[in-house]
């Protein structure tokens, strides 16, 4: 005869025990699309702010050659 599982009221079911190593993949695997999605975009900022930085103009090109350039109408 086959040994009879009985189920007990207020017995819980026993969990699988989970290795660290196991969890650790599956979360690598649900996240890696995220981490690459936001170093992609954290690259375009950037790049953006590098652009912006370079293409500020720099104070000594706007001055005058000399104060006698400059031209006041009353």
């Amino acid at each position: 005869m086959a040994p009879s599982n009985q189920n007990k009221i207020g017995k819980r079911p026993e969990k699988e025990q989970v290795s660290l190593t196991d969890t650790l993949h599956d979360t690598w695997r649900v996240m890696k699309p995220f981490v690459h999605f936001s170093v992609k975009a954290l690259k375009v900022v950037a790049k953006t702010l590098i652009f912006i930085v370079k293409h500020i103009p720099k104070p000594e090109e706007h001055e005058p050659k000399t104060k006698k350039d400059k031209v006041i109408k009353i």
